[in-house]
């Protein structure tokens, strides 16, 4: 059996971006409330160096063009 789903007053996209702008209406506008834990030096040290290797890796990696960035596998 085929489930159909109608989707009133657009189409797919503009759902999907009403869901969208819902969520982050929802969860991202609020105060946090978590815990203002301190981040140890070496903490932020291991951090910064993961994103920065990670960067690098991007930059230098040869990416065409036509490929969804979804799919995109380095």
């Amino acid at each position: 059996m085929t489930k159909v789903i109608i989707i009133q007053g657009g189409s797919l996209e503009s759902y999907c971006e009403q869901t969208m702008d819902y969520l982050h209406a929802k969860y991202h506008t609020y105060p946090s409330n978590l815990l203002d834990l301190p981040i140890s030096a070496e903490e932020v040290s291991r951090m910064g160096y993961y994103e920065k290797l990670a960067q690098n890796i991007a930059d230098e990696a040869e990416i065409d063009g036509s490929v969804p960035l979804g799919k995109l596998v380095i």
